[in-house]
C-alpha cells in the first residue's frame, strides 16, 4: 500500500497464499477474515522500482496512526511518511480514503475497495467502486481479481507465505499482488499500466525491506 500524487490520477487495489518445503507449501489455507494491520505505532518500509507514471524509484516508509473516523465511521489510519495517510474500514481492510499530506482527501471511495473475504486458492471476484480525486472528478473503477496460488515469497525483509493475487481494472492498470496474513501488509506488488490509463504507461515494482515492528 502506498499513498503518493499517483492517488489523486487512478488507484489500484490488490492480496496472498504459499506452498511450503523446497518452494512448496503445506496445505493451502482458507483465509476467513481480514487479520488487521500491524498494532498502533508499528513502522515497515517497502522499495519501488518504478517507471514512467508512477515516477521515480522510493522508499515508502509506513507507520500505523491512532485509530480516527471519515466521514463519522471509524477507521483505521496508515501513514506513508510525507506523502500521506490512508484510511481503512476496520473489519475488512477496504479502502475509504487517501489524505495528502495536508490532510485535506485527495482520493476518496464509495463503496470502500478492497479484497472480498474468505481467500482462497482459485477464487474470483470483482471490486467496484466510484473514486473521487481532490478536484472533485469522479471515475468509476471496476476491478476483476483471481487467487492465482499461495506461495512462499522471498523479499529483503524475510521469507513469507502469501497470497498471491492478479487483478486488472478498467483504466488500463494489470497488478499481481502478494499480500501474507500474518505481516497485514504487501510484501510484494508488481503494476503495469497501458498507454490507455488516465496517468499513462507506467509499471512499478515493490518489495517490504522492514517488516512492521
Amino acid at each position: 500500500m502506498r499513498i503518493d500524487r499517483a492517488f489523486q490520477k487512478s488507484a489500484a487495489v490488490s492480496a496472498v497464499f504459499a506452498i511450503a518445503g523446497s518452494g512448496l507449501a503445506a496445505a493451502q489455507p482458507v483465509t476467513e477474515k481480514w487479520s488487521g494491520p500491524p498494532p498502533v505505532g508499528a513502522r515497515w518500509e517497502s522499495a519501488q522500482k518504478n517507471t514512467g507514471s508512477f515516477g521515480t524509484d522510493r522508499q515508502v516508509r509506513m507507520t500505523r496512526l491512532p485509530d480516527t473516523t471519515w466521514k463519522g465511521a471509524p477507521a483505521l489510519a496508515i501513514s506513508n511518511v510525507g506523502a500521506g495517510t490512508l484510511l481503512m474500514r476496520p473489519d475488512d481492510g477496504h479502502w475509504m480514503a487517501a489524505l495528502g499530506p495536508d490532510g485535506a482527501p485527495a482520493v476518496t471511495y464509495d463503496p470502500p475497495m478492497g479484497w472480498l473475504f474468505p481467500l482462497a486458492v482459485g477464487k474470483k471476484f470483482d471490486m467496484n467502486s466510484r473514486m473521487t480525486n481532490a478536484k472533485g472528478t469522479v471515475t468509476d473503477v471496476s476491478a476483476s481479481c483471481a487467487i492465482e496460488a499461495w506461495e512462499k515469497v522471498e523479499v529483503p525483509a524475510g521469507s513469507f507465505d502469501a497470497y498471491r493475487i492478479a487483478c486488472k481494472n478498467n483504466l488500463g492498470e494489470e497488478g499481481v499482488y502478494w499480500t501474507s496474513p500474518d505481516v497485514g501488509s504487501f510484501v510484494r506488488t508488481r503494476l503495469q499500466r497501458s498507454a490507455s490509463h488516465p496517468a499513462g504507461a507506467g509499471t512499478q515494482e515493490s518489495e517490504l525491506v522492514v517488516s512492521p515492528r
